[in-house]
């Protein structure tokens, strides 16, 4: 026998059926393990639905009709979800008051992790909402929790890191951008998001590469499908531009801004760091000069004369290159400013180009075949000891 609650909420489900027939099926799950008070099932079967195009219009009714008769009951992060998908159904003057009203209390009642999570979307709603100083705040709360909390759900990483990168985008600066849409790909791939998320998140990351005043080795972004996605829309001029900068290509970069003006035209950020382009590939070709005399049996000291022409600078004005470089610590060496040379000790680790693994391959084999000699003439020198 069926109480009269029970029957109410049966009847609602079947009314929504009515008016959303290619749904029918799913709302007769929902009733059936209503019924049966199978919560967990009811649960996976709701973050389905609401999730399909096609209940956008009805998640707040059944919300509040349905979902708020035994959300006590359910998971409070998978409820968090839930509650997310439908605060995006309101005008924008109600969604702050379902957040505050709803959401945040029933996230309060359970440990950090759906709190972390309501804290990130509350916290690039108010970005939309240009109230970025509450935005800040919420996300400082968020990482309070995130640091205390061990053991977080990929969806809950994902987004706290694609808060951050929302943020980041907006407010600067480009390389704590570059660095948190990474973390937000290793927690929500490409592939899992919308097409279109996927393409602003690729194109935004290319651009923070070149922009950003502390990246000077982005080979993890070019080894990263991000790269395939760009090549695959028209902003495949971005994936060739990063390819060069990462070869420290000066010929290359300066082909590729005379082909693709417009497209660097009509990018503001990549036009407001014209000189600093041309300082960071200037840098880059230099470390990609001095780490081919890196390695065994290398000849570590490089004239001012060779990275004047590798890096088309006048001979008078490398040392000051590798001044910078050196306070970038890109490199380690000394300096001889006397006979205008260059010892180079290190260069800054970086993903390796296939070239560039062959370029070290036949060092190890040289500075090996050396050791080998050098050992067998000790050996017929020193025979009493053998």
């Amino acid at each position: 026998m069926v109480d009269a609650k029970t029957q109410a909420i049966l009847d609602f489900l079947q009314s929504q059926a009515e008016a959303k027939p290619e749904l029918l099926e799913m709302f007769t799950q929902m009733g059936d393990l209503y019924a049966r008070k199978l919560w967990h099932q009811l649960t996976v079967l709701l973050e389905s639905f609401f999730l399909q195009a096609a209940a956008a219009e009805l998640l707040i009714p059944i919300y509040e009709t349905f979902v708020t008769d035994f959300k006590h009951r359910l998971n409070r992060l998978a409820l968090s979800r839930l509650q997310v998908c439908v605060a995006k159904q309101y005008k924008e003057s109600e969604k702050l008051l379902f957040f505050g009203n709803t959401i945040a209390e029933d996230a309060k009642k359970d440990d950090c992790q759906s709190s972390i999570y309501i804290l990130s979307e509350l916290a690039c709603l108010l970005l939309e909402l240009d109230c970025e100083e509450q935005s800040k705040q919420r996300l400082d709360e968020a990482t309070k929790l995130m640091d205390s909390t061990a053991g977080v759900e990929m969806s809950v990483q994902a987004a706290y890191y694609r808060a951050w990168s929302a943020y980041f985008k907006l407010k600067g600066p480009a390389h704590e951008f570059y660095k948190h849409a990474l973390l937000l790909l290793a927690y929500s791939p490409l592939g899992e998001m919308g097409e279109e998320e996927a393409r602003t998140i690729s194109f935004d990351l290319g651009i923070a590469a070149l922009v950003g005043e502390k990246l000077y080795n982005f080979g993890e972004l070019l080894e990263h499908p991000v790269v395939s996605v760009l090549e695959q829309t028209e902003s495949a001029w971005l994936a060739l531009l990063l390819r060069a900068f990462n070869a420290g290509d000066i010929d290359q970069y300066e082909m590729l801004v005379a082909q693709y003006h417009t497209q660097l035209e009509s990018q503001p950020t990549l036009l407001s760091n014209t000189n600093f382009l041309k300082e960071k590939i200037t840098l880059m070709c230099l470390a990609e000069t001095l780490f081919e005399r890196i390695g065994p049996a290398a000849d570590r000291v490089v004239s001012f004369a060779h990275i004047a022409a590798a890096t088309r600078l006048p001979v008078d004005q490398v040392e000051l290159l590798l001044m910078r470089a050196l306070s970038l610590k890109l490199i380690r060496g000394v300096i001889d400013e006397v006979d205008q040379k260059f010892d180079v000790a290190w260069v800054q680790p970086r993903v390796l180009q296939m070239s560039q693994i062959e370029l070290m391959s036949e060092r190890l084999t040289s500075w090996t075949g050396t050791v080998g000699k050098t050992l067998a003439f000790l050996e017929d020198e020193t025979p009493e000891f053998n």
